[in-house]
């Protein structure tokens, strides 16, 4: 039986792969997720129709006051390919059992159309390495899309195309970048027998040329269900790489439970404001004193719950932040503002940004009848994701490790990593 918090979530991705006439037991391609896998799936002969995981275009970043944010986030859609055709059918995540559409977050909430590609689009921009005053490399993002005509009903208006993120890297290397990207761009332009736009001009459909992954060429995932695929997601979020649970609420989940406990504690210190009344009228001063600092304190814990339950019930986005990944370092659990957006600080609600460089390695480590996402570092390690099935365990293992590996400052230890370990090397000799 799927998990209570999650049995929704899973309703509406079965009801939105329906309405496609697509097998939610069958593989999905996630050009975002797993670049490699879906290019050599992209690339392979036949003609049964691919089903693909793609990501809408996000706002500008946002503020709030004195923090600065990512852009609100967007539910992911699916995309049911013919080869050969150029005309497409879209659809989102989840259709039904998935709740009402609240703010930025209900993206991608209409029911499935018909769509006509145009083009695959690459770009290319040049981004920072790893924000260190002394580092001036720069790491080269590449990016692919899938440009949608205008729908069929709002001919006669004015409307504009509709881009999908189909795939994305980055790497101090832009060859490799735009190797692996375009691995995946031109068998997708090939089978939709549209133009190919890169910086190297515009390849009709006959003649785009194949691209094989860069060398070495990266592992592909373990091959998920779309049902599998469907709770997880990771993209690019201005500049970070954010990786999303979407069967989870976020703070919205907790809203009902921090209201209804600070609903009691204001229960509870209504009763001891009234034992203090009497006890002051009973001119028993002791025991209103006592009484009273009992009372205050629950009054303030009460308040303070109802406080979060009222941010927590604004939560608009329909989807919580597992990880970031930004220049140099990564979060888990990161702050989010209302809209779901990421807040830019380096730190979150497990503590500190943590540096790239200061991870050993990306695990899949069993916890009881699930399987945790572990990501070791210097610090220790760190649990970024939990999931029931381990090949969707190692699936996110495999696109966490890239994450990190993406956003590393090359080289040897850093300056804080040789200044622990001549500490450690000092205490050792001391002890000993």
């Amino acid at each position: 039986m799927p998990e209570p918090s999650t049995a929704a979530f899973d309703a509406g991705v079965a009801s939105a792969l329906r309405s496609l006439g697509a097998d939610g037991s069958a593989p999905a391609l996630d050009p975002l997720g797993d670049p490699a896998g879906a290019a050599r799936a992209l690339s392979a002969a036949g003609g049964a129709p691919l089903l693909l995981r793609v990501a809408p275009e996000l706002g500008a970043p946002q503020r709030d006051k004195e923090a600065a944010f990512g852009p609100a986030p967007r539910d992911p859609v699916w995309l049911r390919v013919e080869r050969g055709a150029s005309a497409v059918q879209l659809a989102p995540l989840r259709l039904a059992g998935a709740g009402p559409a609240r703010g930025a977050g209900g993206a991608g909430e209409a029911a499935p159309e018909a769509r006509d590609a145009v083009r695959v689009e690459v770009i290319a921009a040049q981004r920072p390495c790893c924000g260190a005053a002394s580092c001036t490399r720069e790491r080269t993002y590449v990016a692919a899309w899938l440009a949608l005509a205008a729908p069929a009903s709002s001919a006669g208006r004015s409307a504009a195309e509709q881009r999908l993120l189909v795939a994305e890297a980055q790497d101090l290397e832009a060859a490799r970048a735009e190797a692996l990207v375009e691995a995946v761009a031109a068998p997708l332009a090939v089978a939709l027998r549209v133009p190919l736009e890169t910086a190297r001009g515009t390849e009709p459909p006959d003649a785009i040329a194949p691209r094989p992954l860069p060398e070495p060429a990266p592992e592909p995932a373990p091959a998920l269900s779309a049902v599998a695929l469907s709770r997880f997601a990771i993209r690019s979020e201005g500049e970070l790489l954010v990786v999303r649970d979407h069967a989870s609420q976020g703070p919205r989940g907790s809203a009902t439970r921090n209201a209804l406990i600070g609903g009691l504690l204001l229960l509870a210190a209504l009763a001891l404001w009234i034992q203090v009344m009497r006890s002051v009228a009973a001119g028993d001063s002791g025991i209103a004193i006592g009484v009273g600092s009992g009372a205050a304190l629950l009054s303030l814990a009460g308040y303070a719950f109802l406080g979060v339950a009222r941010f927590s019930s604004r939560y608009a986005a329909r989807s919580a932040p597992v990880a970031s990944f930004g220049p140099g370092r990564f979060v888990v659990a990161p702050w989010v503002s209302r809209t779901g957006a990421i807040d830019l600080r380096p730190e979150g609600r497990l503590g500190a940004a943590i540096s790239a460089g200061e991870v050993h390695g990306v695990q899949v480590q069993p916890r009881g009848d699930r399987f945790a996402v572990e990501i070791d570092t210097d610090h220790g390690p760190i649990d970024a994701l939990l999931t029931g099935r381990e090949d969707v365990a190692r699936y996110w293992r495999d696109a966490m490790d890239r994450a990190v590996a993406s956003v590393r400052h090359p080289g040897g230890p850093s300056a804080r990593q040789r200044l622990r370990a001549r500490s450690q090397t000092q205490q050792a000799a001391a002890a000993g």
